[in-house]
């Protein structure tokens, strides 16, 4: 046996520069735990000469390797990692069997950043490509491209339906077969650029223009993209530019620090009588120059409908300034809605500083979590409402604004009022027009166009491909009762898209208390309510979230898309204490 043994070391040697030409690292030992093959790859790495190396105990030369254990248990390690310097490697050890006897073991190792170059270049390839891809499917525009032949081999939705054709059946056909638009197969003989014909299709007038398709200076192909699929698009867009030249002469200049709306009426995600009557109010009330109060719970989007009310009505040109009341300190808060004159106060700018309202001026200021304002400032908020001017800190000077105010809440100010923390006077000023939204357990049938958009934001933004969600997901967000509106539906779903391999959404990416409640489900249906199941989850959130932010509560209500003084209440209500 031993001198078998002997023979495959020997063999194993001979066979040393096959090894000394592999760029990875290769060790082995013979049966006793003796290197026999130190690569020139293996010198570098380890900083040891192989002449030196060469009949040792490989744990003289390799301390920590793992080739003894190969040795002794006969079982290989897979992609185990190791660290020299500043380089991580991984290796594969095995045993070398000859005879059915173990004649010794071999490492192969290679450095992993070579390994995640490569990866990152394939992956910023797919990335890309998938862009271009949604990018080439998404746009209104039609397009369809052909190869020197005439067979296509790549067209879009849009213009597969003004076709009448599938993107499976028309791949691979000759043009003639699929359009009346014969001339672009005839670039393919001309290679001219053709610009703006009026073709018809289906008999829709459509405005058409073919290009010539060049790979190192050779043509490949022809591309026909349809700029207008009605005529009538074109003549509308024409008046269109022509009256906003004959209307506006120049562009609209926004004072420093201040921004435009980011959000309109079209913004707004839903199909549900609520949500329709919501957005027919905001066009008709966006028209107006009434103070607006928006209610609703926290998640539902109440920033979301101030921007639509600016971006509709006829202030739209000037200034959108965001306040947050409950974010600013009390003592901060006067200072950063009227601003304060040079002097005012110790470590107060040269120069002075204006405020929130005059950054507004000509615009719209939105107050948020207007509840959670200081009683002695409700006083001065209803100052402005009256008379319609500011007075900066250090300054007597009246300074007229002309701003309309939108206020929005979470908070129930009418018991605020009877508990004497919120002023009636200003209560009423601001209550001109009450929009409510809707929390999401009312619009339920909203519930899949949210998430189908949400789907579509995410699928961009992380450069995937999801196309749905499992039934079982379905049904699980539909049973469930969304304490954090559609701020925690889109949470829910941007932490699946950062868990999803494939392109459907599981219950496996979902978070653990919304897990809960699926496996729960026929549990409930034998043994409790739902009522009782969903406060179960509901508590049980809280207490992962407050886990998760290792007791602190701003963050954990962020995590929950809730405010911090409804995460208060919901502790209460649980009898959780920290």
């Amino acid at each position: 046996m031993a001198v078998n043994k002997l023979e495959s070391t020997n063999f194993l040697r001979e066979e040393l520069s096959i090894f000394n030409s592999i760029h990875n690292m290769v060790v082995a030992v013979d049966y006793q735990g003796r290197v026999i093959i130190f690569n020139p790859t293996s010198e570098r790495v380890f900083n040891y000469p192989a002449e030196k190396a060469l009949g040792r105990p490989i744990w003289e030369v390799v301390p920590f390797t793992g080739l003894p254990k190969v040795l002794q248990t006969g079982k290989s390690h897979i992609g185990r990692k190791f660290v020299v310097g500043n380089a991580l490697y991984v290796v594969n050890r095995t045993p070398i069997i000859r005879n059915n006897t173990i004649v010794g073991a071999i490492g192969v190792a290679q450095e992993v950043s070579e390994l995640q170059h490569l990866a990152q270049e394939l992956k910023e390839i797919r990335e890309l490509n998938c862009l271009l891809e949604n990018i080439f499917n998404s746009t209104h525009e039609g397009y369809i491209v052909v190869n020197n032949d005439g067979q296509v081999i790549m067209l879009n939705r849009p213009m597969a339906e003004l076709l009448g054709v599938t993107i499976e059946t028309a791949l691979g056909r000759h043009i003639r077969e699929i359009t009346p638009d014969n001339r672009l197969h005839q670039i393919l003989w001309t290679g001219k650029l053709q610009y703006g014909e009026v073709v018809r299709i289906r008999g829709k007038e459509t405005v058409v223009m073919r290009s010539p398709l060049y790979n190192q200076g050779k043509m490949i192909g022809a591309v026909s993209k349809v700029l207008f699929q009605e005529v009538g698009q074109l003549l509308v867009l024409a008046e269109r530019i022509s009256s906003q030249r004959r209307n506006f002469s120049c562009p609209t200049i926004l004072p420093h620090g201040s921004q435009a709306a980011r959000y309109t009426v079209d913004n707004l995600i839903g199909a549900s009588m609520n949500m329709l009557r919501l957005k027919e109010t905001i066009r008709r009330v966006a028209q107006s120059p009434s103070t607006v109060l928006i209610r609703g719970e926290s998640g539902t989007g109440k920033e979301l409908v101030a921007h639509a009310l600016h971006a509709a009505s006829p202030r739209h040109r000037g200034p959108f300034i965001k306040v947050n009341c409950a974010a600013v300190p009390e003592n901060l808060l006067e200072s950063e809605l009227f601003g304060y004159q040079e002097g005012a106060f110790t470590g107060a700018k040269k120069g002075g500083q204006i405020g929130k309202f005059e950054q507004a001026n000509g615009g719209t200021i939105f107050l948020d979590e207007i509840g959670d304002m200081p009683l002695a400032m409700q006083a001065k908020i209803l100052r402005v409402l009256q008379e319609k001017e500011v007075e900066r800190l250090g300054d007597s000077r009246p300074r007229p604004v002309d701003v309309r105010i939108v206020a929005a809440t979470n908070r129930d100010l009418e018991e605020l009022i009877r508990q004497g923390h919120f002023r009636e006077d200003l209560y009423y000023r601001l209550n001109v027009v009450s929009l409510y939204i809707p929390p999401l357990r009312e619009r339920t049938e909203d519930l899949s166009l949210l998430v189908n958009h949400f789907i579509k934001k995410f699928n961009q933004e992380f450069g995937l491909l999801v196309r749905d969600l499992s039934p079982e997901v379905w049904e699980m967000l539909g049973a469930y009762d969304w304490p954090g509106n559609v701020r925690e539906l889109e949470n829910v779903m941007e932490r699946a898209f950062n868990l999803v391999e494939g392109d459907i959404i599981e219950i496996k990416h979902m978070p653990h208390y919304l897990q809960k409640l699926s496996q729960g489900k026929k549990r409930a249906l034998s043994n409790h309510t739902l009522t009782a199941l969903l406060r179960e989850v509901e508590k049980e959130a809280l207490l992962e979230a407050l886990a998760t932010a290792g007791g602190n509560k701003m963050r954990a209500a962020k995590a929950l898309g809730i405010s911090r003084a409804w995460l208060y209440k919901k502790m209460k209500q649980y009898g959780i204490r920290l």
